[in-house]
Order: C-alpha cells, then sequence, then structure tokens
C-alpha cells in the first residue's frame, strides 16, 4: 500500500544529519559496482525507504529490488530493539509489491536492514540457548535461514508490535546486513574515497572529488519532495538513474586519462601547434575546461568541435603520432569550417576532442581490431 501522509517527506524535512543514509548508498555502489556497470539500475534516496537499488529489464519492467533500512549505531543491536525495525521493513515490503510500477514475472525483492554495529539474536527455550550474530566475520544474515526457535520468538512480539498475516508473509524477504563503515561522516568519507581507491585504481585522478561528485548527485535526489505526499518508485525526481550515473564515472576516469596524456605529451603538442611560452598556460586551460564544454548544451562551438573531430575520426588511421594527428585535424577543420573561438581555444579544444575520441575509441576496440 503507498503511504499518503506526513511521514513521506518526514526523510526530506529531517535531511541534516542523514550523512550515513547517503554513504550507506554510496559504500552499497561502490561494493556491487563491478555488478552494477552492465546492468540498468537505478537508485532512490529517502522514499518508501532508506535506500533502494532498482534493477530493470530490456522492457524496463522492475526485475529485482533492494531496499536497506540504514542505522548507525554505537551499540550493538539485541533482538527486542530490532521488532520495530523488521515490522516497518514488512511494511516496505508490502508497500513494493502494492506499487504500480511494471514488474517482470520474476521479480523478487530483498528488503535489508543495514547497520555497522553487531546484530545479536538470542533466545532460551528449555534451557537451551540460541543465538545468531551478524558483524564483521558474518556480515549477511537472511531471515528464512535464522533458526526457527529465534524466528518464534520475533513473531510472538511485543507490546508495541505485532505481526500480521500479511506481514508475515513478507519476512523472507528481509536479510540482515553488516556496514563496515566509521561513526562519523569523517571516518565514512574517508573510508569511501579508499573504496573510490580500490575500485577504479589508477583510472580515476582524484578519489575524493569522485566521491563529492557521487554524493551531492544524491543529495541532490533527496531534497527532492514526494509529489502529492505519495511515495511511487517510479517518481523520476527521486531517482538517480544508471544511465546518469555511468557518464559521472566516465567523465572521472576520461579526466585521467587526459591528464596522464597532457603530462607526458603536452610539451612536444604545444610545439607542433607553435604556442608560445607566454601563450602556454592560458593554452593548458583551455585544453582542461574543453572537456567539460564538450558536454555542456550552451557551449555550442565546443560541441561542434567535438563533433567534428568525432565524424572524422578515421584521420586516427592516416597517421602514425599524436602530434601529426592533431595537426591533421586541425587542418582539416580550417579548411572545411571555421568557429567564432580564437585561435588558441580552437587549438586546445581540437587536442582536448582529439584525446577524448582516441580515447573513447581505444575503449571500444574497435578500430583497431
Amino acid at each position: 500500500m503507498n503511504s499518503s501522509n506526513q511521514e513521506v517527506n518526514a526523510g526530506v524535512h529531517a535531511n541534516i544529519g542523514m550523512d550515513f543514509q547517503k554513504n550507506c548508498a554510496i559504500y552499497l555502489f561502490l561494493e556491487s559496482y563491478n555488478d552494477l556497470k552492465d546492468q540498468r539500475y537505478f537508485i532512490i534516496i529517502e522514499h518508501l525507504e532508506d535506500i533502494i537499488f532498482g534493477f530493470l529489464n530490456n522492457e524496463a519492467e522492475l526485475s529485482r529490488i533492494q531496499t536497506y533500512q540504514a542505522k548507525k549505531s554505537s551499540s550493538k543491536w539485541a533482538t527486542n530493539a530490532l521488532l520495530k525495525i523488521i515490522h516497518k521493513i514488512t511494511e516496505t515490503g508490502q508497500s513494493i509489491l502494492d506499487d504500480p510500477h511494471p514488474k517482470a514475472g520474476d521479480f523478487f525483492q530483498d528488503n535489508h536492514f543495514a547497520t555497522n554495529n553487531s546484530i545479536e539474536f538470542k533466545c532460551r527455550v528449555n534451557s537451551q540457548s540460541f543465538t545468531c550474530t551478524v558483524n564483521e566475520s558474518s556480515v549477511t544474515q537472511r531471515y528464512v535461514d535464522l533458526d526457527q526457535n529465534i524466528k518464534d520468538k520475533l513473531l510472538r512480539g511485543n507490546r508495541e508490535v505485532t505481526f500480521t498475516q500479511q506481514s508475515i508473509a513478507n519476512l523472507d524477504t528481509i536479510v540482515f546486513k553488516f556496514i563496515d563503515l566509521g561513526r562519523t561522516p569523517k571516518a565514512q568519507r574517508e573510508q569511501l574515497e579508499g573504496m573510490f581507491r580500490t575500485v577504479f585504481g589508477n583510472r580515476i585522478e582524484d578519489h575524493k572529488a569522485a566521491y563529492e561528485t557521487l554524493y551531492y548527485a544524491l543529495a541532490e535526489i533527496e531534497r527532492k519532495f514526494n509529489q502529492g505526499g505519495v511515495a511511487k518508485l517510479a517518481d523520476n525526481r527521486k531517482r538517480i538513474e544508471s544511465t546518469t550515473i555511468e557518464p559521472i564515472i566516465g567523465i572521472l576516469t576520461k579526466k585521467k586519462l587526459a591528464f596522464n596524456f597532457w603530462r607526458e605529451k603536452g610539451q612536444g603538442i604545444r610545439e607542433e601547434l607553435n604556442v608560445s611560452l607566454y601563450d602556454s598556460p592560458a593554452f593548458d586551460l583551455h585544453y582542461q575546461n574543453s572537456f567539460d564544454k564538450f558536454k555542456d548544451i550552451n557551449e555550442s562551438e565546443h560541441k561542434k568541435i567535438f563533433a567534428f573531430v568525432a565524424e572524422n575520426k578515421d584521420l586516427l588511421r592516416e597517421h602514425t603520432t599524436d602530434r601529426a594527428c592533431i595537426i591533421g585535424f586541425l587542418r582539416k577543420f580550417n579548411d572545411e569550417k571555421s568557429s567564432t573561438l580564437s585561435d588558441l581555444q580552437l587549438k586546445a579544444a581540437i587536442a582536448a576532442a582529439f584525446v577524448e575520441v582516441k580515447n573513447t575509441e581505444y575503449e571500444d576496440d574497435t578500430l583497431y581490431q
């Protein structure tokens, strides 16, 4: 059942101090990036649940949902403290089922409780103790695999929590997960910058900038209000799609390639393009800025130059050095096109477009087969 009350936007109103949810989302994204990168997915923050990863098939139907109720804690979680959380997660599971978003025939969902401290289930039956602990040495535990005596204790609830037949039906979707994140935003940020370094290595130049880019992308959708007080999976204002995330990652990795290229060959290319020592700092700045301007809809001249280089990429086959090829692109452009950019800006934009097109060709691995 879809929520339609003031609680739907409670998380938005209280988003100050919600770093743990966003950092948890980044942790989960990085933990699964090698699996995610080849799929069509979206991420939702503070909408139906703290964090949602949705996966779509070729017909744009939901094939899988992973929800996460994410809570940090300075002490371990005991059985009684988990009852409200478990009950809330079963309601989330039902809301997902009731949501009108089209679902595949084999759709399934996993609904997690994720925390940075230990979860301990304990009960005692006929003088025998039953225990299950989720922590750094055993990071996940599905409800369905808990000992039946522990499940029986949970199902009995307490004065505040009672499980209906509908909530009981959703219990088997619950997964308890330990997240190895620090307790403070500073510690979490430093850990996640390290995870960016582990996942992407030298393909990204600035891992701190990578973390901040993804963090603010998530914060942007978190700030959006649920329309009409109704939380829906299809609300695009609350979703960030893989088609948005992957270009962000692509820009970060291509900037690294462009930086390396210029460090190794920039001086020789400036010589070839007859750029004076006086103009070199401005030329280098135009070169670096061109990569962002290629993707800016307001920078029509830079987009025109990039399109020209991309359309004439066969020139890569006609030259044996980067310097000669960049000169080839510049001469062809001046023969066939015109630009309102200065001569210095044009040379820098041609060099940047050459680097980006060449790197893309290497990634596609088609030109050199």
